[in-house]
């Protein structure tokens, strides 16, 4: 008598019930907490449009940070390394008592850590307490004692699901007595901005070095992401992220991670062509066998075989778009197109950032801050968007910024004219700057007239349009596109048509009837 086989996702007995003793624990003691004292939710899951479009540039190659990663198999040979850190910073009185004066600790803490993560971990209290206790002492120590460079380390640190929040960072440091109460704020802050200055791509203003002038961060991406936006520092202390209650957040926070931004995506939809069916045509009247059908027939497939079917087939063919007026990039002339046209510079923003982004009409010149790149730049700018993305209040501005620099740049041509205005620096050359932008699809994001950046665009786009040789390669270009049309289609019945002759010629002898002509 066979088995009777187990449903394949069924669920046993024994993990049913330890599911339910955590969830009845989970819910006595939350029962007691005061959900206005949680810290802010931030450490989100990056948009899944966002994965797709290049799945290694959010997930850790080396270092998993936080509970979304660090039990991953791939990465636990790094386990050793993060305890050898630890050590080198704790007394071994403090490593003996560590679990102790840390781990048990932070298991008091349970709601408060998993109020930060959007994410449902399936994560004893015990098991989670240990990995932000590790993980949270090992990204102090790096932060505290690394020589940064452009390694796979420094772009692991700054994805956006390897965050540790700066609340748990202080949390440790005030258990292990490496700073005193008072300090905590400006020890986080100081390591956090280091890290910053030395990677970030775009100019962090000189005025964000005090902590005074600067809100609470919420983790390192956060405070990189808020001092690229809003580069000016007294006006930082205003630009927190909307605090609503924990229990809102999770309905609230997968709606806008999933409608708030929108990834261009690839269409392969063809029209179809005008002459997609001649060579069927042409073998069809060879099998009838007709008399002296296949000496016509011969020369016209040969001739047909090196016909560019596709592209005459492509003048008639109208283009597809996505979502309307979509494209994959925004409309704005590239680099070289907006000098060698209408004479616009492109030049770097001396004081300021992404919110001084402007088109002088008397200069006729968009100001662009200067951006430096290099091996770990596309990690950092990717991660910023899906962080900006994330977030219950944004202005999606760093999504606007990498759309204009994807419109301008399409050669490495762009990217040599911006590096010696001084708009691009950095180890990248030409070509893979080029191909970092490219490689970034559009993000569509909702017009607003109040962001200085579509603002410039517009303007830009207005006084190009209004030079009189793109008005005139404009209109040439619009009445050539249905000349050519007409041209290749007289040309193709021409070609037939000689062809045709040719072989009348060959099977009757024309040349014998021209010469009885002459005689």
């Amino acid at each position: 008598m066979a088995l009777e086989k187990k449903p394949k996702h069924s669920t046993s007995f024994s993990s049913a019930r330890l599911w339910e003793d955590r969830i009845s624990n989970i819910f006595k003691k939350e029962a007691e907490i005061q959900f206005d004292n949680l810290p802010a939710l931030c450490v989100f899951q990056v948009p899944k449009l966002l994965i797709d479009q290049n799945p290694e540039a959010y997930t850790p190659q080396l270092i998993g940070m936080g509970p979304y990663h660090h039990l991953k198999p791939e990465l636990y040979h790094m386990e050793r390394y993060k305890l050898a850190a630890i050590k080198q910073i704790l007394d071994p009185s403090q490593i003996l008592n560590f679990q102790h004066t840390v781990v048990d600790k932070f298991r008091q803490k349970d709601p408060m850590i998993r109020a930060c993560y959007s994410r449902f971990m399936d994560l004893q209290e015990g098991t989670l307490a240990w990995i932000i206790a590790i993980d949270g002492l090992f990204l102090i120590h790096i932060l505290h004692t690394l020589s940064w460079g452009d390694n796979i380390l420094t772009r692991d640190i700054i994805l956006l699901e390897n965050q540790i929040p700066v609340v748990l960072l202080k949390e440790i440091l005030k258990l292990v007595e490496l700073s005193s109460p008072s300090s905590d704020d400006d020890e986080v802050f100081s390591m956090l901005l280091r890290f910053c200055e030395a990677h970030s791509p775009l100019k962090i203003s000189t005025e964000t070095r005090n902590f005074n002038h600067f809100r609470q961060p919420l983790h390192l991406l956060d405070l990189m992401y808020h001092l690229i936006v809003k580069d000016q520092g007294p006006a930082l202390s205003s630009c927190r992220l909307v605090e609503v209650p924990i229990q809102e957040i999770s309905v609230l926070q997968k709606a806008i991670v999933e409608t708030k931004l929108i990834v261009a995506q690839e269409h392969n939809g063809q029209d179809p062509d005008t002459f997609q069916n001649f060579e069927e045509i042409i073998n069809g009247l060879e099998s009838m066998g007709l008399k002296h059908t296949r000496h016509i027939i011969t020369p016209v497939k040969a001739v047909s075989n090196v016909i560019p079917w596709t592209t005459i087939s492509g003048l008639f063919r109208t283009a597809t778009k996505i979502d309307g007026d979509d494209e994959d990039e925004i409309t704005i002339p590239s680099v070289a197109s907006l000098w060698r046209y209408a004479c616009i510079r492109c030049s770097p923003i001396l004081q300021g950032g992404i919110c001084s982004i402007k088109f002088d009409e008397h200069e006729a010149t968009l100001y662009l801050p200067v951006i430096t790149l290099n091996s770990c730049s596309e990690v950092i700018l990717r991660n910023l968007v899906a962080y900006e993305a994330s977030m219950l209040r944004s202005s999606l501005e760093f999504a606007r910024y990498v759309n204009l620099m994807n419109g301008i740049v399409d050669t490495a041509e762009d990217v040599r004219m911006l590096r010696q205005n001084g708009v691009i620096k950095g180890t990248l050359s030409d070509q893979e700057t080029a191909d970092l932008f490219n490689g970034m699809k559009r993000f569509f994001t909702k017009p607003d007239k109040r962001s200085n950046i579509e603002v410039a665009i517009k303007k830009t786009n207005e006084f190009y349009d209004m030079r009189m040789i793109v008005r005139v390669y404009r209109k040439v270009k619009k009445n050539a596109h249905m000349t050519w049309k007409v041209f290749a289609v007289l040309s193709f019945i021409l070609t037939l048509a000689l062809l045709a002759f040719q072989t009348f010629c060959g099977s009757y002898r024309c040349s014998n009837l021209w010469a009885k002509e002459e005689g």
